[in-house]
């Protein structure tokens, strides 16, 4: 647990919102390059604007030979891990035994050499006191001992960040729109808002989405008491597995939970155990105020940028072979950009 109390100052308060400026230039740039007037799967391009993100707020790494390696040899690691056997074979027998197998070296070895060349020059930097890059600010934490992280343990917290926070977001993301472009009037009124330089309504919509499209549908945790649930006396040492999935859609707490109502979170407030995309307890995900964070600035772009509208007028279907809960179509949308829109209106 001592790494994440090194790893907590990048993620929250005033650090984090440096990287909001970026954010949003990555996913403008992103959304130039998309094809006008016909469908696109948005699910792969909502991955290139998160990878590019967590290298550039990560890394610190600006155009170039060496960010473009990066970005090659991290592709084709994220290409495999994130395949549906991938994921199942992680699900299934667990990170620590798929590494010993040696099922990931070959794909892991060219990462690990870019990572830890990272470290190595990051550490020589003269400047890295002036950098507020996360890497940078990693190196030069310090454990409640004085000692600084060592390049193993960076290694692994660098490739956590690259691979949970890349892929989910992506998902996210592609849930966001696809949930958007079927409810224009809740798309409108992000839009306005957005334009408007407010905050209130994306953020709504954020936690909506994760509400109703959680990314992982289960989360595993070990009791390390006997504990009662149900009229069950549960026993120390058994692993448990609440469904995020379905508590979020338990209709004493969401009325009509089937619902997509962004509405409901400026109504109250996420609860502490009945809103949990990212896991609950000590072990809630380290990156979930980075995640929603990123997914705000990304939205803004695209609202502020697009007029987006749904490919077809039926709802994506959740693929059920997924470990993830991702969007089975990609999230197909038609893409008009708003000055066309606004000129015609």
């Amino acid at each position: 647990m001592r790494e994440r109390k090194l790893l907590l100052p990048p993620f929250h308060g005033e650090r984090m919102q440096r990287y909001g400026a970026l954010m949003y230039e990555i996913a403008a740039q992103e959304i130039a390059t998309w094809p006008r007037g016909q469908p696109i799967e948005l699910w792969p391009r909502m991955q290139n604007v998160t990878l590019e993100i967590i290298m550039r707020t990560v890394f610190g790494v600006e155009e170039g030979a060496r960010l473009d390696r990066l970005r090659e040899v991290i592709s084709h690691l994220l290409e495999f891990v994130t395949t549906k056997s991938s994921m199942a074979a992680v699900a299934l027998v667990g990170p620590d035994r798929i590494r010993k197998l040696g099922l990931l070296r070959k794909h892991l070895a060219p990462v690990d050499e870019i990572l830890l060349d990272e470290i190595r020059q990051r550490r020589l930097d003269p400047g890295v006191a002036d950098r507020d890059d996360i890497l940078s600010l990693l190196v030069q934490a310090r454990h409640e001992d004085g000692e600084p992280m060592s390049d193993s343990e960076l290694r692994d917290e660098l490739m956590t960040l690259l691979v949970a926070g890349h892929e989910t977001t992506a998902t996210s993301l592609a849930w966001a729109v696809e949930r958007l472009v079927r409810h224009p009037d809740k798309l409108e009124r992000l839009r306005d808002e957005a334009l408007a330089g407010e905050d209130e309504y994306v953020d709504a919509t954020v936690k909506e989405i994760l509400r109703l499209r959680p990314v992982l549908p289960l989360v595993v945790r070990r009791l390390t008491e006997p504990m009662e649930i149900g009229g069950h006396l549960l026993p120390a040492g058994i692993s448990l597995a609440p469904c995020i999935y379905l508590i979020h859609r338990r209709e004493d707490i969401y009325p009509g939970a089937a619902a997509f109502r962004p509405e409901r979170f400026l109504e109250q407030p996420a609860g502490t155990y009945t809103w949990i995309p990212f896991g609950g307890g000590v072990r809630r995900c380290l990156g979930a105020s980075f995640a929603q964070f990123e997914m705000k600035q990304v939205l803004r772009a695209l609202v502020s940028e697009l007029e987006l509208q749904p490919a077809a007028p039926e709802s994506e279907r959740i693929s059920r072979r997924a470990i993830t809960l991702t969007p089975s179509a990609g999230a197909r949308v038609s893409v008009t950009p708003r000055e066309a829109v606004l000129a015609a209106a």
